[in-house]
């Protein structure tokens, strides 16, 4: 196990980081030589083979986190519990621990079981991901089937970032949203029912109106461009509709320039499964 404290708490603050790494074997009468060797390339294998003489103080947060794992290794598990391992370094080195934790997963081969409140963090190093809400289960799924297939609303709301949009239930299992008719995935109210849809940014487009199509067509959703936040090779635009709610649409960051603070825009979904929720 690696705990999420990589202070004294989690290693011995009176043996070195080698001393450390084989304490386990130690325990299991492991001869001193072969000790030293499995620490040796656990500390390789973490990426500090040369700090193997430094004790906890003299070294970083990293560097204490990567030994407390090295450890954790030394003993040949069959199950490596990560109890938020991360959560107490800089966003920095985080990422690059939480790189090399994947990394070593996975060279090793080794079940792991990691704890994180963190939704970038899970979905980025793990093959399952489980969704707990007061203490049950609500979806375990590959990172991508949890996005796009939430089993249930709490999943949808929780993970990532989701916008509501009005809609009616149509015939054939779909739903009209936005002048658009998509598939519903999921429990289907019966048909004319007014429901929530949800949708995320990665889901909607938008276009741009001009003076000619100011009058709102039936059914469309319109709006104002209001803010625009830049995400690397996305931008998330946030757009007010008529009601006073609002909408975010992810873009391709070159494309995001069409659409400045102000300007008058379309939202269109895309032609994916929907979840709806009753009004």
């Amino acid at each position: 196990m690696v705990s999420q404290s990589y202070s004294s708490y989690s290693l011995f603050p009176h043996l070195t980081a080698t001393e450390n790494v084989a304490f386990g074997l130690r325990l299991r009468k492991v001869p001193a030589d072969e000790r030293r060797t499995r620490a040796a390339e656990l500390l390789d294998l973490v990426g500090i083979s040369g700090l193997g003489g430094r004790y906890p103080h003299q070294l970083s947060g990293g560097q204490q986190q990567r030994v407390a794992l090295a450890r954790a290794l030394a003993v040949r598990p069959k199950v490596l519990l990560l109890d938020e391992p991360l959560s107490a370094l800089d966003a920095k080195v985080r990422l690059q621990l939480r790189d090399e934790i994947r990394r070593v997963q996975l060279d090793l081969g080794i079940t792991t079981l990691f704890v994180t409140h963190d939704q970038e963090e899970a979905l980025s190093m793990a093959d399952r991901v489980a969704v707990m809400r007061a203490g049950r289960l609500e979806q375990c799924a590959a990172p991508a089937q949890l996005c796009d297939r939430p089993a249930t609303a709490f999943v949808a709301e929780f993970v990532g970032t989701m916008n509501h949009l009005p809609g009616t239930t149509a015939d054939d299992g779909r739903a009209e949203v936005a002048g658009r008719q998509l598939p519903v995935d999921g429990e289907r109210p019966s048909v004319g029912t007014k429901v929530k849809v949800l949708l995320r940014p990665e889901a909607l487009d938008l276009e741009a109106l001009d003076g000619a199509d100011l009058v709102q067509e039936i059914g469309t959703c319109e709006g104002t461009a209001r803010i625009a936040t830049f995400l690397g090779s996305v931008t998330r635009l946030t757009v007010a509709l008529g009601d006073g709610t609002e909408v975010k649409a992810d873009l391709a960051s070159h494309r995001a320039a069409e659409f400045p603070a102000g300007a008058r825009v379309r939202v269109v979904p895309a032609p994916r499964p929907v979840l709806v929720l009753p009004v």
